[in-house]
């Protein structure tokens, strides 16, 4: 067994980036597909979103050691590589985000409000970009679907057996979009918004999405690692059994007896850890 060369933070960028794009993601096909009805989950998205990319970009420099190294992966782009083009996109993506919640700020003063504050009159400085809203959730959106294709990518990128398929990358996409519409449902359930229960559904198809991306994935590589191998209790039990079954068996429960206040939360809860527990086995096994 070779020393891990990529350790916990690395696989906690992974999944902090995949919850965060695939949340906007989510947030933002659920908003178009209905007629620009839940604006609030896209708003969740970007907020909840902002602080997961800051965490993965601060454990991503930490990952690298070398200071001096790590500021030049932010200021250097390097198309070629996948962890310069990686930082990259979660640099911008924070930005654009950050912009985004800048513009919505202003939303809250009315446009002929007389400025009587500070917070009033950044908005009014504001208000002439408000028209460019549109455009920036869409460049956010472009943004996400990046991210969460990379975070894959980084990985399958390499010679590692358990990651040189090009199945990777589709796991870690159907799992970011899993656990990031998870996260939006759990925000919403805490906040009592009633479309928490409405997403128990789509929770419920992006489970069963998940379980057939894992079997392929599982069917392309070497798969005894995980299957039997030295991080097969934490693939059993993180993946499979709380990420995947314990979301199934509690969304089935909720759909049969309409009792989702405390079942959807758990539900979600158990899709962030089988989440982030399917990027640990795979960081750590790929390199064993």
């Amino acid at each position: 067994m070779g020393a891990a060369v990529w350790e916990w933070p690395i696989f906690i960028d992974l999944w902090a980036a995949g919850v965060a794009g695939g949340a906007y993601f989510a947030a933002f096909v659920i908003d178009r597909l209905t007629g620009r009805k839940h604006k609030l989950a896209v708003q969740i998205a970007t907020w909840a979103g902002i602080p997961l990319v800051l965490v993965g970009v601060l454990l991503l420099v930490l990952d690298l050691g070398n200071q001096l190294w790590a500021w030049h992966l932010f200021v250097a782009f390097h198309p070629g590589s996948p962890m310069s083009l990686g930082s990259w996109i979660l640099t911008i993506w924070c930005i654009a985000s950050v912009g985004l919640v800048a513009l919505w700020f202003v939303e809250m003063f009315e446009p002929g409000e007389q400025p009587s504050d500070l917070f009033a009159q950044v908005a009014s400085w504001l208000r002439p970009l408000v028209p460019a809203t549109e455009i920036l959730t869409w460049i956010v959106f472009v943004l996400s679907v990046l991210m969460i294709t990379y975070t894959g990518v980084l990985l399958s990128s390499t010679r590692m057996p358990l990651w040189s398929t090009a199945l990777l990358p589709a796991l870690f996409v159907s799992s970011a979009i899993f656990t990031g519409t998870s996260l939006i449902r759990l925000i919403l359930a805490v906040l009592g918004d009633d479309v928490a229960a409405e997403l128990g559904k789509a929770i419920l198809i992006l489970a069963v999405v998940q379980a057939v991306a894992l079997v392929a994935f599982l069917l392309t590589v070497p798969a005894g690692l995980l299957l039997a191998g030295p991080v097969s209790a934490w693939f059993w039990i993180g993946v499979v059994l709380i990420g995947l079954m314990a979301p199934l068996a509690l969304e089935l429960w909720a759909l049969r007896s309409r009792v989702t206040r405390l079942l959807g939360p758990v539900s979600s809860l158990c899709v962030l850890v089988g989440g982030l527990a399917l990027r640990a086995v795979l960081v750590i096994g790929g390199q064993m």
